[in-house]
C-alpha cells in the first residue's frame, strides 16, 4: 500500500542506476515495516553508519561505491572509528585501522562531506524549522527535533545512506504532523 511517485518508481526500476535502485528497494521495505503510506523528500543527511563496527559496515559501503552511488542531498558524516590521518601512528592494529579508514573513504567517495562530527548542528548549514532531514546520530536527532524544530527519525545504519542516495524517506514517526 505504499504510494510511490513517478520518480520513486523510476528509481526503483533502476532508471538512475543500480545503487539508486537498491537504495530505493531498501527504503520501500523499511517504509512497509514502519507502516508508511508514502515517501517524503529530505533535504540533507547525516551518516551514522560510517563508524566501523564490523566487516558488514565496510562491505555495505564498498558495494555501493562499486555501484557508483552518489548522495543527492548534502550529507555530513559522523565521527569515525579512527583518526583518519594519524591512526597508523597510534599503535592501532592494521586489522582495525585499515577497514575503519576504508569505510570513511567509501562514504567520501559517494559524496559525503568528511565532517567527522557527531554534532552536525554545530556546522554552518543548520536545518530550519519544519525541514525534513535524515540525520542518524542520536544526539543530533534530539537536537534537530527539539531545538531547531526540524524533523528527523533516528534512522538505522545503512538506511541513512539509502536515504541520502535517494533523498527520500518513509513518511512515519516524527515526519507525520500528528
Amino acid at each position: 500500500a505504499l504510494a510511490l511517485t513517478r520518480e520513486d518508481k523510476a528509481m526503483l526500476a533502476g532508471e538512475e542506476g543500480e545503487a539508486t535502485r537498491q537504495a530505493m528497494r531498501i527504503i520501500c521495505a523499511m517504509a512497509s515495516q514502519q507502516g508508511a503510506s508514502r515517501l517524503i523528500d529530505v533535504t540533507r543527511g547525516h551518516i551514522d553508519g560510517c563508524i566501523y563496527a564490523s566487516p558488514a559496515n565496510l562491505t555495505f559501503a564498498e558495494r555501493f561505491v562499486e555501484m557508483k552511488a552518489r548522495v543527492r542531498v548534502p550529507t555530513t558524516m559522523n565521527a569515525i572509528s579512527v583518526d583518519r590521518a594519524n591512526w597508523e601512528h597510534q599503535n592501532l592494529p592494521n586489522s582495525f585501522g585499515v577497514p575503519a579508514a576504508k569505510l570513511a573513504d567509501a562514504y567520501v567517495q559517494m559524496g559525503c562531506k568528511p565532517t567527522f562530527t557527531c554534532a552536525p548542528y554545530l556546522l554552518r548549514d543548520v536545518p530550519e524549522k519544519g525541514e525534513s532531514i535524515a540525520w542518524s546520530e542520536s544526539n543530533a536527532v534530539i537536537y534537530a527535533n527539539t531545538v531547531v524544530a526540524a524533523r528527523t527519525t533516528k534512522h538505522p545504519d545503512f538506511l541513512d545512506l539509502c536515504i541520502a542516495i535517494t533523498a527520500r524517506a518513509p513518511e512515519s514517526g516524527v515526519y507525520l504532523d500528528d
